[in-house]
């Protein structure tokens, strides 16, 4: 979604994972808005962005926009103009660069920030498009937790959890996906999060057929059977 996120001093804060956003969100007092044109705005989602569930803030200017949201924590509309404007500048000169191409939501469009003769510190790869048509929307944003990056420890070849007390593992008892500890540190790459659980969760369902079928040590199949 073409949008740009700027943060309390006017910054743009697009393309950063939600692990890097959420935290320096909160280090910043957890201040950040969203900001949309009439190009875009029809492609929000409603149960996300409708009246009722987020606070709406329209200006028929970016200016005017920027005016409205110092009563919303903006310390600097003048760097919020100016981060805006810059974007802006940098989508149409990589468009007059690459004329054939076109804004595509269902797939990586190649729609940049970074031309021969512009290029942004913090780039959009793909959808960029101007923030340029009134009216125009803000809507404020903190940071949330997507998931953790600690978590239980495991056998990685079973996904079976492993006692903290014992340093055994716990007979029948599995963790995978966002549960799972010791995967990432600092950051993460894209989609990781998914592909954890079909990695691991496939470990731990041929484990527990296993187990169940009687593969297990001392007896643990037939026991796990009578469970069932």
């Amino acid at each position: 979604m073409p949008r740009a996120e700027v943060r309390g001093r006017g910054l743009d804060y697009r393309n950063y994972t939600y692990a890097i956003f959420g935290g320096r969100s909160w280090a910043a007092g957890g201040r950040r808005v969203q900001v949309w044109d009439r190009r875009t705005t029809p492609w929000l989602r409603a149960e996300e962005y409708r009246e009722e569930v987020v606070e709406r803030i329209c200006a028929s200017s970016v200016e005017a926009l920027a005016a409205k949201l110092v009563g919303k924590g903006l310390r600097d509309p003048g760097k919020f103009v100016e981060t805006l404007r810059e974007y802006n500048e940098a989508v149409r000169a990589h468009r007059e660069e690459n004329p054939d191409r076109t804004w595509d939501p269902a797939v990586k469009d190649g729609l940049s920030t970074q031309s021969s003769s512009r290029r942004l510190a913090l780039a959009k790869s793909n959808w960029a498009l101007p923030i340029d048509e009134a009216p125009f929307l803000a809507v404020k944003v903190t940071g949330g937790i997507t998931f953790t990056f600690g978590g239980l420890a495991v056998d990685p070849e079973t996904a079976a959890v492993i006692s903290s007390t014992t340093a055994r593992e716990i007979p029948g008892l599995y963790s995978v996906g966002e549960m799972l500890g010791g995967l990432f540190y600092g950051n993460y790459p894209g989609g990781s999060g998914l592909t954890s659980g079909v990695v691991f969760g496939r470990r731990a369902g041929r484990a527990a057929a296993k187990l169940v079928a009687g593969g297990g040590s001392g007896g643990q199949g037939a026991q796990w059977r009578a469970r069932m």
